[in-house]
């Protein structure tokens, strides 16, 4: 098969007679090239929540920025709410059952649409609208404005990316995928316009977000960004509360357990609640009358505060009274350690929803606490960073947000001083063996194609691949550098899986085509074997290793001595360059009884009876 750097040689020469008259969009260094751009989309949405129908009535105007070097004779945008009508793609294509069916709803109704002020010409097929234009918007940093009036039912079940829950002090509303958004045009596939299905999430456009949401009075709501006005949805009491909150360590009560169900906000008959999101992907909100509110302050290493709320209903006190105090030690740790979390305010939500992130606000199920509530909500909040601050197409490229923020969870809970708790891949030793041997196919597939075995493809064989590249390949340190490079070249931008290979190879200086032909191009297995072993003439060792399978991988030989010492050779990958068989001469001190592969046992070595010689 040919390798993933000899394609991409092969593809560059095709078409360098092209790429000569233009700047490149994307680096071989792993970032964005002289030449990239990427289009912009700012929104200003009102909304209102009608209970007694359970219906969302919106207007949202998009302003949208062709930076591209092309002028559009068409517009693309998502609409997402029509995944949940019954004849729709996702609808027929979901299985029964599945965490990703939903509901059944009309989905997006659509009033005017109207293109810089006149009725627009459009197109609505399943979940996109196509707009089609007289005049093409032109190119280079060219606007137009989009203003959309539409309305939509809240499903029960929205395919557990938001919907609604009646619990005992009422509904509680997540809200998201709530507005027709702008499609994204990149440099490498033009239009992104493929259906909503479920399991495929989003891929969206930056831009800053001016939103209000209208409730009925005694309402909370929790959003995305930076509440513009609390002094008018809430006593002033609440306010100093809030206030005081974010410069706190430990977590306090904005709304306690007594006062839910009877909070004193609003500003009338309907509460009005304005949000401002700056430089985001998208934003979501949740609502409900019966919600207690806490609230802390996380310190970053720039010295800002950001202000961790959450909002539960008294059904999640016992165990979501700690929601607060996982976030804060989530972002404090991602901050410190990857990239600083840039936003003003970070919401904790619970609800029916078992799990699903937007820009500083998350959603996750409402009965969960101990563990299962810190490895869900640390798993969302992860999700701030990929892919919220670097924007990748989840739709396409799931793993390159899910397995990430999965990996980076190894060490959070590892971080967490709270508790003793785990994260999804902390007992990778015995998870690894679920994906070797199984046939699941490779990762590096859209999301859509995948079946059986998802959470695998997508999730953790990728976030073990990154864990063993980090411990094992190139040691934390590289890892590390490298990793933090992606982040910052990539952030609030749109990058491609090679994209991050390149950046990864480059800033590590190691070549690892090998290792993503294997973990993400191919589906390999890994037996490594200690054929024979014998003494030479000289008292040196011979030792012939084998690399049965096709996964190659750097080979640790410990040889345990006579006398119970030990010591330790790590031989690279380039062993297996002329062939699937080693001899490794070795001369010891003293009298060597066993030689083990593999002793820390990082691999997923299908095979272990192998891994030892007993002299």
């Amino acid at each position: 098969m040919m390798s993933r750097r000899i394609f991409y040689l092969f593809i560059f020469a095709l078409f360098f007679p092209l790429l000569s008259h233009a700047q490149a969009t994307r680096s071989p260094l792993g970032a964005p090239g002289p030449g990239y751009w990427q289009n912009r989309a700012d929104y200003e949405i009102r909304a209102s929540l009608d209970t007694a129908l359970h219906k969302i009535i919106g207007k949202v105007i998009i302003t949208y920025t062709n930076n591209s070097p092309y002028p559009l004779d068409y517009l693309w945008l998502q609409l997402d709410q029509n995944k949940y009508k019954a004849d729709s793609r996702g609808a027929l294509d979901t299985p029964a059952g599945s965490r990703h069916e939903g509901s059944i709803t009309k989905g997006f109704e659509i009033g005017g649409v109207f293109y810089n002020g006149l009725p627009a010409v459009y197109t609505i097929t399943d979940t996109r609208m196509q707009i089609k234009l007289k005049v093409p918007l032109a190119a280079k940093g060219n606007k137009a404005t989009l203003t959309i009036d539409y309305s939509f039912t809240v499903p029960e079940e929205g395919a557990d990316r938001m919907g609604r829950i009646r619990l005992k002090d009422g509904w509680v509303y997540e809200i998201a995928q709530w507005y027709p958004r702008m499609a994204v045009l990149d440099d490498v596939n033009g239009w992104n316009n493929l259906p909503y299905l479920g399991p495929g999430e989003f891929y969206c456009d930056y831009g800053n977000y001016d939103y209000t949401i209208e409730v009925p009075n005694g309402f909370i709501v929790a959003g995305s960004g930076e509440l513009l006005n609390p002094g008018e949805v809430m006593p002033r009491s609440m306010v100093k509360k809030l206030e005081a909150a974010r410069q706190s360590d430990t977590t306090v009560f904005i709304l306690p357990p007594e006062e839910a169900g009877d909070a004193p906000v609003g500003s009338g008959k309907r509460g009005i609640w304005k949000f401002r999101m700056e430089n985001a992907r998208d934003v979501a909100w949740a609502c409900g009358k019966g919600l207690i509110w806490d609230a802390a302050g996380a310190e970053l290493p720039d010295g800002r505060r950001v202000l961790i709320q959450s909002f539960y209903p008294k059904e999640s006190l016992d165990g979501w009274d700690r929601a607060t105090e996982y976030a804060k030690a989530s972002i404090e740790h991602y901050s410190s350690q990857w990239f600083e979390y840039p936003y003003p305010s970070l919401c904790n939500v619970a609800g029916t929803v078992g799990g699903m992130e937007y820009p500083g606000l998350h959603f996750t199920e409402y009965d969960r606490s101990g563990n299962g509530l810190w490895v869900t909500l640390d798993h969302e909040v992860a999700h701030n960073w990929f892919p919220m601050i670097v924007g990748s197409n989840e739709r396409q490229h799931a793993w390159m947000d899910e397995s990430f923020v999965t990996f980076m969870g190894y060490y959070a809970a590892q971080a967490f001083k709270g508790a003793a708790y785990n994260s999804y891949i902390s007992d990778y030793k015995s998870m690894r063996q679920r994906f070797m041997k199984a046939g699941l196919g490779p990762v590096a597939r859209p999301p859509r194609v995948i079946g059986r075995g998802f959470s695998d493809i997508v999730y953790f064989k990728p976030a073990i691949a990154l864990l063993l590249l980090r411990e094992y390949v190139l040691e934390p340190e590289r890892f590390d550098y490298a990793f933090r490079q992606y982040i910052k070249s990539w952030a609030y931008k749109h990058p491609q899986p090679e994209d991050f290979f390149n950046c990864m190879e480059n800033a590590s200086g190691e070549e690892l085509d090998w290792f993503w032909d294997s973990w993400f191009y191919q589906d390999e297995d890994l037996d490594q074997e200690i054929t024979t072993a014998s003494q030479s003439g000289d008292g040196s060792l011979l030792i012939t290793l084998a690399n049965k399978l096709g996964m190659p991988m750097p080979v640790v030989v410990e040889f345990t001595f006579a006398d119970g010492a030990k010591a330790r050779k790590k031989l690279p990958v380039d062993i297996w360059n002329q062939g699937n068989t080693y001899l490794f001469r070795y001369q010891p001190a003293k009298p060597v009884k066993l030689i083990l592969i593999d002793p820390d046992e990082w691999l997923p070595d299908v095979e272990r009876r192998n891994n030892r010689w007993d002299f």
